[in-house]
């Protein structure tokens, strides 16, 4: 069953434990391991023709990045989610995400921009179509392709490691996957949301980008109006 989840084929990057690792991650971030399935070291070593060893170093990596948990029985399980640790993710990704907003519109390009405005027809064809899966990923290709022109190659690094983890939480919290086709009411604002950005990039307005970012992520994810609210 797990072979179904992960997939038949493997390339191996530096050592198996790396291989092992990134496939987990992976099938966990898609959605295809779900929040507190157990994980056995056994079951994945026979999968990985491996030993368990590489197994236990991937989880132990795994563990460092809060993808699973791993008790004092040694269980593992993938990690379930709540509106406490997404809300946090936010508090910080805004920033960053404005931070390299401002420094990456000065690089940006007439080629550039024709490449955003073909991602968000995308993303306007997947929210119209309630493919909640795509639309999470697209939407996620956008701020990257942003981040990718700030010139800062540590900023870059921070935000892309928070991507992965926005997909993880977002799938996760709203039990989102392949195939899901139920929309979070959320998603009319993200998309109006992205459709402004998209106004405020062809006007290379650094001021209405930067505002328009820093109160973008988290606008009624968890069913607040003003985000900055606590959440419990």
């Amino acid at each position: 069953m797990v072979g179904s989840l992960l997939g038949k084929r493997y390339e191996r990057p530096a050592t198996l434990s790396e291989s092992i690792y990134g496939h987990l991650k992976k099938a966990i971030i898609e959605g295809n391991l779900r929040p507190g399935q157990r994980l056995m070291e056994k079951e994945f070593a026979e999968l990985f023709k491996a030993s368990t060893t590489p197994v236990r170093e991937a989880f132990q990596k795994l563990s460092a990045e809060k993808y699973i948990v791993i008790n004092s029985r040694k269980d593992v399980t993938v990690a379930t989610v709540t509106r406490k640790e997404i809300a946090e993710l936010f508090e910080v990704v805004r920033v960053l995400d404005a931070l390299a907003a401002r420094k990456a519109i000065p690089n940006l390009s007439d080629g550039d921009i024709d490449e955003f405005r073909r991602m968000t027809a995308r993303l306007g064809d997947y929210n119209h179509q309630n493919k909640v899966y795509e639309y999470v990923v697209e939407n996620m290709r956008i701020h990257d392709r942003l981040w990718r022109a700030c010139g800062n190659e540590y900023l870059y690094h921070c935000l892309s490691t928070s991507a992965d983890k926005y997909v993880f939480l977002s799938n996760h919290l709203f039990a989102l996957g392949r195939d899901s086709h139920e929309r979070p009411s959320f998603f009319e604002r993200s998309f109006q949301d992205h459709l402004d950005l998209m106004d405020a990039l062809e006007k290379r307005d650094i001021f209405a980008v930067e505002k328009l970012l820093l109160s973008h992520w988290g606008k009624g994810f968890l069913g607040e109006e003003d985000f900055g609210a606590e959440v419990s």
